[in-house]
């Protein structure tokens, strides 16, 4: 395990020179911070440690004016060394980071009294116990506090002993989904290309690992990973890293994005966070938002149901993760509110009153169940492993699970509850309903055009097979990509009816050589053309069946051509030509009859001869 130390501490207060004295780096790189004597944006270092090993270190600003890059560099950090000069004492700033630090997920803290040498011992003395007083009502109580001063090097042995066993007390970090790194610098090198860097978080990352960026959509390739300033083939969680990507370009990039292993980070307007407050704002009050290294701006919606879940949305989308740390600030001005973390990064749109679709069920099976069921229009597969911290691997026996036991209902990788799948087929069938109704000549439905009515996002999902299963369970009828509702036809009027239950007369007079349009349209003294009309909207009604192009017959000729095959063939195989010969036709009609038959099921055909599929 790799570790990461940050620094905290109100400004002025020795950090940079404090990290200096333990590694010898100079963290502070910008001219301006030369100038200033401040520092303004994150500095990195690295030293050995005799149990710990390799310890990145991260040197956060500390001017309030900086306060976003102090996020940035804690969010990940495992142990804090909180520096405090003993010459002025805590001062508000100093208060304020130790509020954050207590709603992020860093595990220990060591205090260091900087600029010790220039206080006396009574002082010395009485700012150790201010400190003990200021730490005693958090969870960082009893921390060491250690008097240091870096220009002399008193303190420094002291003070690395100290943090190393802080380091190798802290336990393993909450698992992610995969690795992520959120982006805290980009640049380009010449001769290598566009570089970016942040902290490892999640999992080890090695080169040439699949890798992608959020919220562009981008895949991109890693070609080195360095790290302190030497190349490396594998990096671990908690390492400080700066990776050489291509794929994308330096101009598309921000700070804030997140590079991460496929399908880990995503892109998210809306998500749902568990928060602690210290001040809890106005439901739909515009907050800032500090998420990995990113410092973004949103407005807040709380729920009825729950104190501490909320959800905050944005105008763009943003890069997210499940289980990331999140601190919550007023907008103007940015005071501290809150802190949690991220329990459901794709969230979706709801009221007060509804509950946050993410809940902290301690039955997983529960959790999946509630998760599906709250999205009525259907949810995939990764929308779920990333709502419930798993990867599809280690969820797919238990969806296979909850499959099986009828819980949920699984189409190619999009998942509902029985009674979210009920919900939506309702929906679908009476926006179906209606277009039937509007088009009452019109048998059949575009699928596409049903599910857009239907406004239930089934756009991309596997339609195939959802709309396979409403026709096993008899609610639609399937015509390839067309649909109608069960038992729907073309309704006619009273005219039409009366045309057609003519044309039937004439048909129903042919046992078998039904006449061609022509003669009944001669017999009827009509003209040809309003026959094959009539004869289509027969067809389109269900009491006209259209055997070939030019051969149409009723449902009455139909059967009694069943009857006298049942009656005369029974369960002996005959061939077409016995067929013709008994029922006294041709093959004109008797072979496209037979085809029918066929299709419908009455007949089953082996080779040259059929058999009657049910002859009793």
């Amino acid at each position: 395990m790799a570790f990461l130390l940050g620094t905290a501490g109100h400004v002025d207060h020795g950090k940079t020179t404090l990290i200096r004295a333990l590694t010898g780096i100079d963290t502070d790189r910008l001219p301006e911070e030369k100038q200033r004597g401040m520092t303004i944006e994150l500095g990195f270092a690295h030293f050995e440690l005799p149990n710990a090993g390799r310890v990145s270190i991260v040197d956060v600003p500390g001017h309030e004016r900086f306060l976003s890059n102090m996020l940035a560099g804690a969010s990940a950090v495992d142990v804090v060394l909180l520096c405090i000069a003993a010459d002025e004492g805590v001062k508000q700033q100093t208060r304020e980071h130790l509020e954050i630090l207590r709603l992020l997920p860093a595990q220990r803290l060591v205090v260091a009294l900087t600029r010790a040498d220039l206080v006396d011992e009574i002082t010395l003395q009485l700012q150790i116990d201010d400190v003990a007083s200021l730490l005693a009502a958090t969870r960082f109580v009893g921390s060491p506090i250690l008097p240091v001063s870096a220009p002399e090097g008193s303190g420094i042995p002291e003070l690395k002993e100290a943090l190393d066993e802080a380091l190798i007390a802290c336990a393993s970090r909450p698992a992610l989904l995969g690795w992520i790194l959120p982006i805290d610098r980009i640049f380009s090198i010449k001769g290598q290309g566009l570089v970016v860097t942040g902290t490892l978080l999640g999992a080890p990352l090695t080169i040439g690992s699949p890798a992608e960026i959020q919220p562009l959509d981008r895949k991109i390739t890693i070609r080195t990973i360095h790290s302190h300033d030497a190349p490396i083939e594998r990096a671990e969680p908690g390492t400080r890293v700066a990776l050489n990507i291509r794929g994308v370009e330096a101009e598309e990039l921000e700070r804030g994005m997140i590079l991460s292993q496929p399908d880990v980070a995503v892109a998210t307007s809306v998500m749902d966070i568990e928060v602690e407050w210290l001040d809890k704002p106005r439901h739909a009050e515009q907050v800032r938002i500090a998420l990995g290294s990113a410092d973004h701006v949103g407005k807040i919606f709380h729920s009825d149901a729950s104190e501490t879940i909320s959800q905050i949305r944005f105008e763009n989308p943003i890069a997210s993760v499940k289980s990331l740390p999140v601190i919550v600030r007023r907008h103007s001005p940015p005071d501290l509110l809150g802190g949690g973390t991220v329990i459901n990064p794709t969230a979706k749109v709801r009221r007060k009153s509804e509950a946050a679709h993410a809940s902290k069920s301690t039955d997983p099976l529960d959790e999946i169940i509630d998760f599906v069921g709250s999205l009525p229009g259907g949810v995939g597969t990764l929308e779920i492993c990333q709502a419930v911290g798993q990867t599809q691997q280690q969820l797919g026996d238990t969806l296979e699970g909850l499959l099986k036991a009828g819980k949920l209902l699984g189409f190619a990788g999009v998942w509902f509850t029985p009674q979210t799948f009920i919900e939506s087929a309702t929906k679908l069938l009476k926006a179906l309903r209606v277009i039937h109704e509007a088009n009452p000549k019109v048998p059949w439905i575009p699928r596409d055009q049903a599910v857009k009515a239907s406004s239930l996002g089934w756009e991309g999902k596997p339609l195939d097979r959802i709309i396979a299963k409403l026709g096993v369970m008899g609610k639609l009828e399937v015509n390839g990509t067309t649909i109608r509702i069960a038992g729907h036809r073309v309704q006619l009027n009273a005219k039409q009816e009366e045309f057609l239950t003519r044309v039937e007369g004439v048909l129903d007079q042919y046992p078998i050589n039904v006449p061609y349009l022509s003669d009944i349209a001669g017999e009827l003294r009509i003209p040809t053309q309003a026959v094959a009309e009539i004869l289509e909207l027969g067809v389109l009604s269900g009491r006209i069946v259209r055997v070939e192009e030019t051969l149409y017959y009723t449902h009455n000729q139909l059967e009694g051509i069943r009857n006298q095959l049942k009656s005369w063939a029974s369960a002996r195989p005959f061939s077409a030509s016995e067929a013709r010969d008994h029922l006294g036709t041709s093959r004109k009609y008797i072979i496209p009859v037979l085809e029918y038959m066929d299709k419908s099921g009455f007949t089953v055909r082996r080779e040259d001869v059929r058999v009657i599929s049910k002859p009793d």
